[in-house]
């Protein structure tokens, strides 16, 4: 039998940003990424203790539903919607600056996750369109998609 103190205990955590929070990305136990509404992201460095939250400028409607924490300054978010509204971001400086690296071109499609196996190679998987399966690939951290 289990008793109370057997239990995790987990801390109550203030991300900064009162915006829906969508994604979560583990670089380790200290380095967290996080995604969600409102172009916004938050990052930790010390396992949830304090969070610096920000936005990308430019369009505060972006729905960023998928983030991939590569280390504590490199980052990549994922905005989902038609269009435009589907976009690949990447940061090399702690979410200070943020370069866009792809925007879907393709006004029915869709963005839904990605993924990456290392700061270089990753995936992108989007709705079908006109019956086609849609992902991009980057090899070279986005560079190319």
């Amino acid at each position: 039998m289990a008793h109370a103190q057997d239990k995790p205990v987990v801390a109550d955590q203030n991300s900064g940003t009162t915006a829906l929070l969508q994604a979560v990305s583990p670089v380790s136990e200290r380095i967290v990424w996080v995604s969600g509404h409102r172009a916004t992201f938050a990052r930790t460095t010390d396992g949830g203790e304090t969070w610096r939250s920000g936005t990308v400028p430019g369009d505060t409607t972006l729905q960023f539903r998928d983030v991939h924490g590569v280390d504590e300054n490199t980052a990549y978010l994922m905005s989902s919607g038609t269009g435009k509204s589907s976009r690949i971001y990447r940061t090399d400086d702690a979410g200070r600056t943020w370069a866009l690296q792809y925007t879907n071109p393709d006004s029915a499609g869709f963005y839904d996750c990605m993924d990456f196996w290392d700061r270089d190679h990753g995936l992108v998987y989007g709705d079908e369109v006109n019956g086609e399966a849609v992902v991009l690939a980057t090899l070279d951290g986005g560079k190319h998609w």
